[in-house]
């Protein structure tokens, strides 16, 4: 698809009210509880009553997670491109996608079904994961267009955070108490819950449609096809090729920015850890320290911390920028998964409930911590097309969101198809009750290990990111400058380091059409 044309409009100022705010959060209700419930319980359920093992069922989540990163850059390309269509320009080219997707995530409800084909298993996860991309396309792209105002966009992303971790506590926490009550060795204990989520997924996503808004054809830069002025017409194999070109071209132009690499990297190490500890947490706490899958549903549960935290977090973020926020969550949950390491060793050293203290005490610094963490992406990532756009002279957001799901789902995907070719390979068979040591290494190095080993480099990229409130505000004014016909030769020195260090780019290869 071709690039767009530049527009002359400004995007209007938009307020943002709370009650928008969680009409958009609602969004990640599917967002981040689809991630809980189908790292957490989907393997289990496939391993204990569908008749896969362990490699086959990782294999199944991690080739299709993986199959899923070439979706994400089909529809990064077609949401920033749907204005050209009059479907996009009726509907809108984000908000498309997620009306689209309300009833489409009912799918989900064939993944608890016993018995059936693996063959089926796979192309179920494999449309599941392609509905994802979708999400995370359209979704990631709504809170740089819905304002330009920093304390809006904040308000948008801590609203969708909360609402992610309420529904990551709320997923584990009844998924215990149904266990608990209904007994974790029958497959419709697990099915009661996880159906009714998916479910309230597809609700969630017709809310979001709702609630939400985006560009204009005219502020996104198709004014031309808006008036009529402009049209597709006929393409043809040759016009596919070209646009195909220029699609690629366009995907692999985003690592020039140079924020946006150093986000990537963070992000995906933060990501892939988060994906694999999902996948094996269950198997960690029944293998290696001897408890139920009612109590890892339990611990799970500490998510909630999140809640109360957020707003010290956005605080810290705020005063301090990223770099500080990511230091101190890198620190407490390496802290967290040492102490989970070291509960599994202090089995039959410390006994009853020191030792259940001790265990939950890492859960809780872990999983503490990983909200100061895990909250700074989203909060970046809105950030990250106004360092392209004085760069390009164009709004890319869902571009940006295609590429960074791309690398996500594909690291997923090959870290889960990995821990699981490396689980097998340890002799761990879930199908046992006990295990030999070598597989419960191989459970607590895949669960805290990779982990430990994700936040260490995630500090090491972190210490060098640059992009916060200050420097975005710097950007905003030198791209407003320079559209308004501002000549480059009048840029402030301390501008032009700060835009150079976020781009990546010589300042005088930035907005093109500037005057010299």
């Amino acid at each position: 698809m071709a690039n767009a044309v530049p527009s002359s409009h400004t995007p209007r100022p938009h307020g943002v009210t709370f009650a928008q705010s969680v009409g958009f959060g609602l969004g990640d209700f599917y967002g981040g509880g689809q991630t809980t419930l189908t790292a957490t319980y989907l393997s289990l359920f496939w391993t204990r009553f569908c008749g896969l093992d362990i490699q086959t069922a990782q294999g199944i989540i991690g080739g299709c997670t993986a199959l899923s990163a070439l979706f994400a850059l089909f529809f990064g390309a077609l949401s920033d491109n749907l204005y050209r269509f009059s479907v996009g320009r009726r509907f809108g080219r984000r908000r498309l996608l997620l009306l689209v997707m309300s009833p489409s995530l009912l799918i989900g409800i064939v993944l608890w079904i016993p018995g059936l084909h693996p063959g089926v298993y796979c192309m179920a996860y494999v449309v599941w994961m392609m509905l994802f991309q979708i999400f995370m396309t359209a979704y990631n792209a709504l809170p740089g267009e819905m304002t330009t105002d920093f304390r809006g966009r904040t308000l948008l992303s801590t609203t969708r955070l909360y609402i992610s971790n309420a529904a990551s506590t709320a997923i584990p926490l009844i998924g215990s108490a149904v266990l608990t009550a209904l007994g974790e060795h029958t497959a419709s204990s697990y099915q009661i819950f996880a159906m009714s989520f998916t479910v309230l997924f597809a609700l969630a996503m017709f809310v979001c449609w709702r609630t939400t808004w985006e560009l204009t054809p005219e502020e996104a830069g198709f004014a031309e096809f808006a008036d009529g002025t402009r049209t597709n017409g006929h393409v043809g194999f040759a016009g596919w090729m070209r646009r195909v070109r220029v699609l690629l071209r366009d995907y692999a132009s985003t690592l020039r920015i140079r924020a946006f690499r150093q986000h990537l990297a963070i992000y995906l190490l933060l990501m892939c850890g988060m994906d694999v500890f999902g996948q094996t947490f269950a198997y960690f706490v029944i293998f290696d320290w001897g408890q139920s899958a009612a109590f890892a549903s339990l611990l799970l549960t500490l998510t909630v911390l999140a809640l109360p935290l957020m707003p010290a977090c956005n605080w810290l973020l705020a005063r301090f920028g990223p770099r500080t926020v990511y230091a101190v969550g890198f620190c407490g949950m390496g802290a967290g998964a040492v102490m989970m390491i070291a509960a599994w060793l202090l089995r039959g050293v410390l006994t009853g409930a020191a030792w259940t203290a001790f265990a939950t005490a890492s859960a809780v610094l872990f999983f503490a911590f990983r909200t100061s963490a895990g909250f700074t992406p989203w909060q970046i990532f809105p950030l990250i097309a106004d360092v392209d756009r004085i760069v390009t002279e164009r709004s890319r957001s869902a571009t940006f969101a295609g590429v960074q799901a791309f690398f996500r789902q594909l690291c997923s995907g090959a870290a889960a198809m990995i821990a699981g070719a490396a689980l097998a390979l340890t002799g761990f068979d879930a199908t046992r009750a006990t295990q030999p040591f070598s597989a419960q290494i191989g459970l607590a190095c895949s669960t805290a290990g990779i982990y430990l080993t994700a936040v260490c480099l995630g500090w090491f990229v972190a210490r060098g990111f640059g992009l916060d409130r200050r420097t975005d505000g710097e950007l905003l004014a030198e791209t407003e400058r320079l559209s308004a016909g501002g000549a480059k030769k009048d840029v402030d020195p301390h501008v032009r380091r700060t835009v150079e260090e976020l781009t990546g780019v010589p300042y005088d290869r930035v907005w093109p059409d500037a005057r010299e």
